[in-house]
This record gives structure tokens, sequence and C-alpha cells, in this order.
């Protein structure tokens, strides 16, 4: 009877660290299937920055606009570079005045920045209009 107990549970042991590896592997399997998306979330990390950075220089170069007197010479009709392209060594930004436009007297201002995004390039645009 004693070297059927000692049996059994010597079984037992075995089982208990069967299961303990499967549980392990499993584990092991998910981890990596988790640790695959960290690139992913760093892309989207850094695409979002750079979304960021050029839409708050698009901002700051239509509050300059918005705020120069009508006779300065960035509002004059056309398009317009950007004398700091470029920007933080990335960005590039353009802007175009269309004069008369919704209708006379007005000015419709629409800036856009530029900046790579892998092998394409992505771009960011703010319009408004302004009279004078």
């Amino acid at each position: 009877m004693k070297r059927l107990l000692i049996g059994t549970l010597g079984n037992e042991r075995a089982m208990t660290l069967i299961e303990l590896l499967v549980v392990c592997v499993i584990m092991g399997i998910a981890f990596l299937g988790v640790a695959g998306l960290f690139p992913l979330g760093t892309q989207n990390l850094n695409e979002s920055r750079m979304r960021t950075v050029a839409t708050d220089l698009a901002q700051e170069k239509m509050e300059e606009l918005i705020s120069a007197r009508s006779s300065h010479a960035d509002l004059n009709g056309g398009s317009h570079t950007d004398s700091g392209n470029p920007i933080r060594t990335t960005f590039n930004r353009y802007w175009t005045i269309t004069d008369n436009t919704p209708m006379t007297g007005m000015k419709k201002i629409e800036v856009q920045v530029t900046y790579p995004h892998g092998t394409t390039t992505r771009d960011i645009m703010v319009v408004t209009y302004k009279q004078g």
C-alpha cells in the first residue's frame, strides 16, 4: 500500500511539471505576440509627433499672416515659400494667397507644411479668409 501511494504522488508531480511547462510555452508565445506590437506603437507615436509639429508650424504661420497688414509682401497674391525651409531640418512650409475669394475684398490664405513619412511625404494644410 505504501508503494502505491508513493507511485501516485510521483505521477502527480510529473503531471504538474508538464502542465507548468505547457503554461510557460503558451505565455512565451503570448509575450512574443505582444512584443511585436511595440515597433508599431513607436511608429505611430513618431507619426503623431511629426503631425503635431507640422500643425503647430502651419498654425504659427497662419497667425503671422492674419496679424500682418494687408499690404505686407507675404499677403500678395500667389504662392510663397518660407525662407527658413527646411524648418527644423525636416519640415517645409508654403502658403498661397488668393485675392478676392470668396468675395471681393477678401483673401483666401492656405498654409501647407510638408514632412517626410517613410518613402512618401505627408502634409498639413490650414485655410482661412482675411478681409483686406
